[in-house]
């Protein structure tokens, strides 16, 4: 098990008071996950605490984004499509322990999929076209601050990085960030999963399951599409044959680019916050700085 930074100590620590205080008995705090947010299992109950740890951070607390999880996911639950949605133990928050926001969304077991089926790629494509067209039909009053592409939050990742990587390296971002937002598609935006890779599906109980919605928010399809297209090619290319996407559109390409760019910008920013990054973040940085465009194709 990695070493837990004297911050993640803290953070786990305030959560396990603030959640014996709503009335939650459980007898230990273990952590699933420990990246954008710190991610714990009240064992032995049903339910899981996602802590806006890093997120916070960069996303004035995370309260906003935990409270919209709460609801899309309790949305979908109402419209027959099977999400963890929030826990039913306890008030489902978001709650504030110490300096971080929590939210507790109900505990299920799910297994990861394999990427070699194509059975797999075409039910994860099928599942998935069946999400985007229920929170396409979501009302607009389902909103958070900062809706649209997420050009504030590159902005603060920015600042943060500057100093921590290599000039040449920050004023290639910074053009390419430029270039993308002066020629942003003029797509439909509506209430999309925000973060549709392959790490974020699994099975449960037979079933294909999309879960991690924090970073739900009203933006073209493209960018879930490009998303699932860069981490299960197969599952992705199936989803733009059921959902009528042209893969090769300009739009398409245009969401690719940012949705590389932003995805490095965050692996950065875990690299200098969390101390079980290794060498692998700097070689991406190398890998996008080759590939990366100066003029629009």
């Amino acid at each position: 098990m990695q070493p837990r930074s004297p911050q993640t100590q803290v953070a786990l620590d305030e959560l396990t008071i603030a959640a014996r205080q709503l009335g939650l008995r459980f007898n230990n705090a273990h952590v699933l996950r420990n990246g954008a947010n710190l991610v714990v299992h009240l064992a032995p109950l049903p339910v899981v605490a996602r802590v806006a740890t890093l997120t916070g951070e960069v996303r004035g607390g995370g309260r906003a984004q935990l409270e919209r999880e709460l609801v899309v996911t309790a949305m979908l639950g109402t419209r027959g499509i099977r999400v963890p949605g929030p826990t039913t133990l306890a008030d489902p928050g978001p709650h504030q322990a110490g300096n971080h926001w929590f939210s507790l969304l109900e505990r299920v077991e799910l297994t990861p999929l394999s990427r070699d089926s194509d059975a797999y790629a075409l039910r994860v494509a099928e599942s998935f076209a069946e999400l985007s067209r229920a929170m396409a039909e979501f009302p607009d009053s389902v909103r958070v601050e900062g809706d649209g592409h997420p050009w504030s939050e590159i902005a603060r990742l920015l600042t943060v990085l500057r100093p921590t990587i290599p000039a040449q390296a920050a004023i290639r971002i910074v053009d390419v960030v430029r270039r993308l937002r002066g020629c942003e598609p003029g797509d439909q935006h509506h209430l999309v999963h925000g973060d549709a890779h392959r790490g974020n599906v699994g099975m449960s109980e037979g079933e294909i399951m999309w879960f991690d919605f924090e970073d739900a928010n009203r933006r073209p399809l493209a960018w879930d599409v490009a998303t699932l297209r860069k981490s299960w090619p197969s599952a992705g290319d199936k989803v733009c044959e059921l959902l009528n996407v042209d893969p090769n559109s300009p739009s398409m390409m245009w969401h690719r680019e940012l949705r590389d760019v932003y995805a490095l910008l965050w692996q950065l920013f875990y690299a200098i916050r969390l101390p079980s990054s290794d060498d692998r973040v700097t070689q991406e940085l190398e890998h996008w700085l080759a590939g990366s465009r100066d003029e629009p194709a």
